[in-house]
């Protein structure tokens, strides 16, 4: 599958995907650091790869250095526009 058969991602699809990466039952909080949540580096190599399919450049460093739902979504808003 290439990137123009994948839907872009929206704001609600990246909540949905993380909470699913996550140990936390609960609401997230979208400015809080999501490893407080439980999520680990395997998790945000699988996030870096599935935003690649979908046409989303980003990188390890790019998702770790603010792991907050809020910074992934200004970071892939602004990639998928580019």
């Amino acid at each position: 599958m290439t990137p123009n058969d994948m839907p872009t991602p929206d704001r609600g699809w990246l909540m949905n995907r993380v909470s699913g990466m996550v140990d936390d039952e609960g609401p997230i909080d979208p400015a809080e650091d999501l490893t407080l949540y439980g999520l680990d580096s395997v998790a945000v190599m699988q996030m870096v790869a599935e935003l690649e399919r979908r046409g989303v450049p980003v990188t390890f460093e790019d998702l770790a250095r603010e792991a907050t739902v809020d910074a992934w979504w200004a970071l892939i808003d602004r990639r998928a526009r580019a």
